[in-house]
């Protein structure tokens, strides 16, 4: 705490004594189409500091908004992932219901019209799903 103390006092005395011998040199600067006489080189130093302190920051925020952006679409592309993937397990589960009644059906009777339909429409459920998964892998890809 008194070393930190010690320095920030040692940094404001350098730049008093850096801007104390330097007032007696004056420049010349053109800012936004004015040209403005006998200005203080330390002025300037100070000014162009600040500046770059103002920039920095700036591309900082930048940065960070980008990033965050970038951060909930991944955030999106997983959860729809999850989604897909909670179907494709609800489809097999049913496949496999429906295999376990077609196994059971076979051995009494042969099976009725309307689970080869389910069955059918099961598989082509799966397809879709798995069409989707693909699209979505290409556009995360793109």
């Amino acid at each position: 705490m008194i070393f930190t103390l010690i320095v920030l006092l040692l940094v404001i005395v350098f730049f008093a004594f850096f801007i104390g011998m330097n007032l007696s040199n004056i420049c010349q600067s053109f800012w936004f189409f004015k040209t403005y006489t006998n200005i203080p080189v330390a002025v300037l130093v100070l000014i162009a500091f600040a500046a770059g302190i103002v920039i920095s920051i700036l591309v900082f925020l930048v940065a960070k908004l980008k990033s965050s952006a970038k951060e909930d679409r991944n955030r999106q592309v997983i959860v729809e992932k999850e989604k897909i993937s909670k179907r494709e397990e609800k489809i097999k589960k049913n496949l496999e219901k429906l295999k376990k009644k077609k196994s059971a059906d076979k051995k009494d009777s042969q099976l009725s019209d309307d689970n080869k339909d389910t069955e059918d429409s099961a598989k082509t459920q799966v397809n879709e799903v798995k069409q989707d998964s693909q699209v979505k892998e290409d556009k995360e890809k793109k």
